[in-house]
């Protein structure tokens, strides 16, 4: 038997919010959603300022709407909105998504008409503007 050490294949991770915010995206890449949720979770947790930690909420909302859980993602938005956060204004237009699928069109064409008044130029103005029309049509608003 010989006497020379055994290496260690050990690796040091530093289990920080960044290492579970990749983790996700990771997760979220392959449609692990279950996996990405939990890593968006710890992340979220372990956000030491508010922006993170309103990017991971926001991004916990999404993964719960991809999972077909409305009601909860509808919950964690309202959250970021009664808080007042102005970082992430899409969030009107995810929440106009939550609120249709729970068939609730009225509060779905309140929180697009918030998001395109918010950011008329922004990222989902398009998508925003046709849901509008389709969210007006449901409702018989000309």
């Amino acid at each position: 038997m010989s006497n020379k050490p055994v290496q260690s294949n050990i690796i040091r991770i530093n289990p920080n919010a960044d290492f579970y915010f990749n983790r996700a995206w990771e997760a979220f890449d392959k449609n692990k959603l279950e996996q990405a949720l939990k890593y968006f979770k710890r992340a979220t947790s372990l956000s030491d300022n508010d922006g993170d930690r309103e990017f991971g909420q926001c991004q916990t909302a999404l993964i719960y709407q991809h999972l077909g859980n409305f009601q909860k993602s509808c919950d964690l938005i309202n959250e970021l909105i009664e808080k007042g956060s102005e970082n992430y204004p899409e969030v009107h237009y995810f929440q106009a998504n939550n609120y249709a699928f729970l068939g609730d069109y009225t509060k779905a064409l309140k929180c697009t008409q918030m998001y395109l008044y918010l950011v008329p130029n922004g990222e989902y103005r398009e998508e925003a503007e046709e849901f509008q029309k389709d969210l007006e049509e449901e409702l018989n608003i000309f």
